[in-house]
């Protein structure tokens, strides 16, 4: 569904992303992890079109999507979420779900609303303001908007960011559910690492822009060069 090769991007003299590539099918899960700085969001920024990358190709339903900005790669079925759940604090649930459907091109019918809601189990009330949403509520919230339109690959940019150990394995559940339903292909980038062995088959492992390691969760990090660049603090001088 989705795949990348030799992805690099600097600013300045700093390099951002280093000859990255990746690939992932559909119904699968790819999970990508690394130290603070690693490039992991940088990466999603270039996989997404909000940055250019310096080199490497970006392939969408083997597709070159490289040269195209992050509206047009959303028409043709990319999704992704980010860091910070920011939602609209001044609507109601029911008004951000109904701007979200009457933006897509078509326009969705409200069974749309309905079925996305089911999938990411998300049972707000349509009078409650998105504002006070606790911080799952805002992840569903935002999810629920991107699933109605039917994207068939999603970038989940630290899910369980802000969230407690079970809510950590409701948005698991959660992401199990939207892969296995839906057939999509899904790439999380999280820091708790709980959560990529429960959902992820393949973890790519990123250290200064580059990637050191790739396997199945349980052998990638007992490698050495992760545990060193990942777990392992800096001995003090």
């Amino acid at each position: 569904m989705l795949s990348c090769t030799g992805i690099h991007k600097q600013y300045g003299g700093f390099v951002a992303v280093d000859d990255i590539s990746l690939s992932v099918e559909g119904g699968h899960i790819l999970g990508i992890a690394g130290p603070n700085g690693a490039g992991k969001t940088t990466l999603f920024d270039v996989l997404s079109g909000f940055q250019k990358a310096d080199a490497g190709r970006v392939e969408l339903g083997g597709r070159d999507i490289t040269s195209l900005p992050a509206h047009r790669r959303a028409r043709l079925g990319l999704a992704r979420t980010f860091q910070s759940p920011l939602v609209p604090t001044d609507l109601t649930v029911g008004e951000t779900l109904d701007v979200a459907r009457v933006a897509h091109s078509p326009k969705l019918d409200r069974d749309a609303i309905e079925k996305a809601r089911a999938l990411v189990h998300f049972d707000a009330a349509d009078r409650q303001k998105a504002g006070p949403l606790d911080t799952l509520g805002r992840r569903k919230l935002l999810l629920t908007c991107l699933l109605m339109r039917e994207p068939t690959v999603l970038l989940l940019d630290e899910p369980c960011s802000g969230l407690l150990q079970d809510e950590i394995d409701e948005m698991d559940g959660i992401i199990r559910k939207v892969t296995s339903e839906t057939g999509m292909a899904v790439i999380v980038v999280e820091h708790r690492l709980e959560l990529l062995f429960a959902v992820a088959e393949t973890v790519l492992v990123m250290d200064a822009g580059k990637g050191i390691a790739v396997g199945p969760p349980t052998e990638v990090f007992e490698q050495p060069i992760v545990r060193a660049a990942y777990f392992e603090a800096p001995e003090a001088a």
